[in-house]
């Protein structure tokens, strides 16, 4: 599981050493050199946590942080814009799995929501909650290779115009022996069966083999976002 960290001001430095005491690895970019320095040589120094010197606006920065096909993507710089343009980057660019960011602006919530960031949260504790549930399938996966030969689970976000896009789950060429396992839909989960209509937005768990996974992305990916 990827987690890359936009901003280590205050609240970055509290939600990364949350992060961390909840047994998560994750990378933190900071702009501030000064800060950098400081966070690499002496505050994270004996940690899991790593530390990018850069713009997190730049794609080079993203790069070399390990934003290419991050988990979860979390922007808590202190400029509501910034936050704005690294989420768009991670989700668009990076194609990261997960966007959450922390809205210093309330009137820039609408926004966030337009470029499709996945929560939007004001307290730092709550974003830590949030990741904490969304990596909760992370346990599962962990189970699944270390007790099997091939057997993964995967997250999927349903993009509008892809193919999975307004379609029974029936109707999907899923490789065989792959199975959906749960449909999540704003605050409900369901389990789907073959007559199940999936939306753009849905996240949906896909159990398979590993070899198959990036054929079943194709699924629920829009050819933009490929």
């Amino acid at each position: 599981m990827k987690i890359v960290m936009a901003g280590c001001g205050n609240i970055g430095y509290y939600l990364a050493k949350t992060l961390e005491e909840r047994g998560y690895k994750l990378s933190v970019i900071e702009q501030n050199r000064n800060r950098c320095m400081l966070l690499d040589t002496r505050v994270y120094a004996d940690s899991r946590i790593e530390v990018t010197c850069g713009d997190a606006t730049s794609e080079d920065t993203l790069k070399d942080a390990g934003a290419e096909n991050a988990d979860v993507f979390i922007a808590v710089t202190g400029q509501d814009q910034n936050n704005l343009v690294a989420c768009l980057l991670a989700k668009k660019r990076f194609h990261a799995g997960r966007i959450v960011t922390r809205v210093n602006n309330p009137k820039n919530i609408r926004i966030f929501q337009a470029i499709g960031v996945d929560s939007i949260i004001s307290s730092a504790s709550r974003i830590a909650d949030v990741i904490e549930q969304e990596l909760g399938w992370t346990n599962i996966d962990s189970i699944l290779a270390t007790k099997t030969d091939n057997a993964r689970i995967r997250q999927f976000i349903v993009d509008a115009g892809s193919s999975a896009a307004g379609k029974e789950v029936s109707k999907l060429k899923f490789p065989s022996g792959s199975i959906m396992v749960v449909a999540v839909r704003g605050s409900h989960a369901y389990i789907p069966n073959g007559a199940f209509h999936l939306e753009a937005g849905d996240e949906v768990m896909v159990m398979a083999a590993q070899k198959d996974f990036e054929e079943i992305e194709k699924l629920f990916y829009s050819e933009a976002e490929k």
